[in-house]
Parts: structure tokens; C-alpha cells; sequence
């Protein structure tokens, strides 16, 4: 607070005090990773990625630090589904677009692997590589009836509709 005083100001007003210390602290995504907590992780959620790639080549270094670590194991994470699409029904789908699920047994989990050093480490190597956003939604409870399902009909392969 000395260079209040250089530049005039002797004692500065509370807020203008508070303003300054929220000012200088660190932003709370450059944190160290935030504390553990003991929970029981009863009701699964997806990881949803959904991308628009710039630079499909940004993301070869990331996908090889990805690849490394161990965290996704460490909170019982797992990829499900993953990038284009086999079939399309109706529509077109951008060839530059991406969408990747993961499972994990809980919300709590799911950050656990976000938040933590080792992930926040290697996410600036796909800085560039295009719009990403990352969102965490609740999983539905199957159905009883679809466990030992068998459907009346099975198409083959059909040709991409357009939009209605």
C-alpha cells in the first residue's frame, strides 16, 4: 500500500483497500488444487466436451499428454463415446465438430480429475485449437424394460435425411 501514499492517497477508503487486495490476489483458476473432500459418490454424471477445431494439429501434443496421465483412473473416469458421429439421421455434421463423453461416478469426481494439477497442467496445449466447452450433466436411471430389451424392428444402414 505504499504506492498509495506516492501517488497521494494517505488512507485509503475500505472499499477502495478491499478492491485492491481482490485485485491482486490470484485468480482462483491458477490456485493450487482446491481441498479434497470426503463424499460418497452414489449418482454417476457425464463429462460432455463439445468442439469446433481451428487446429486439429494443436491437439496432437494435449491428446499425448492426456493419454499419460492417470487421473481419469485415479477418480473412476472413463471415456464412452467419443468425436464424429458413425451415422447421421438428418442434418449435416461439421466436419470440423467434436463431441466427447466421459462417465464418473460423481459430480465431485468429475471435478476431481478437472481441477486437479496434473489436468490444469497440460490444458493450455490445446490454447488455439478452437471453441471447446466442457459441461457436466446428470445421468438418467435406465429403465427396468430396456435391460433384457428386444426391439420389434432392426434397420439396415439408411441414407442421411434433411431437415424437415
Amino acid at each position: 500500500m505504499n504506492w498509495l501514499r506516492r501517488v497521494g492517497v494517505k488512507r485509503p477508503p475500505l472499499v477502495l483497500t478491499c478492491f485492491i487486495v481482490l485485485a491482486l490476489s490470484p485468480p482462483a483458476h491458477l490456485a493450487a488444487e482446491p481441498t479434497s473432500i470426503d463424499t460418497l459418490c452414489a449418482d454417476p454424471v457425464i463429462m460432455l466436451v463439445i468442439g469446433r477445431l481451428a487446429h486439429e494439429d494443436s491437439l496432437n501434443e494435449y491428446g499425448e499428454a492426456l493419454s499419460k496421465l492417470n487421473t481419469y483412473a485415479e477418480q473412476q473416469g472413463y471415456y464412452f463415446a467419443e468425436f464424429r458421429p458413425t451415422e447421421v439421421f438428418e442434418g449435416k455434421w461439421p466436419q470440423n465438430q467434436f463431441v466427447v463423453s466421459a462417465l464418473f461416478p460423481c459430480v465431485e469426481a468429475a471435478r476431481g480429475f478437472w481441477f486437479s494439477d496434473d489436468y490444469q497442467s497440460i490444458r493450455p496445449l490445446r490454447s488455439g485449437a478452437g471453441e471447446i466447452s466442457v459441461t457436466i450433466h446428470p445421468v438418467n436411471d435406465v429403465p427396468k424394460h430396456i435391460s433384457s430389451a428386444k426391439p420389434q424392428r432392426l434397420f439396415a444402414k439408411q441414407a442421411t435425411q434433411l431437415s424437415p
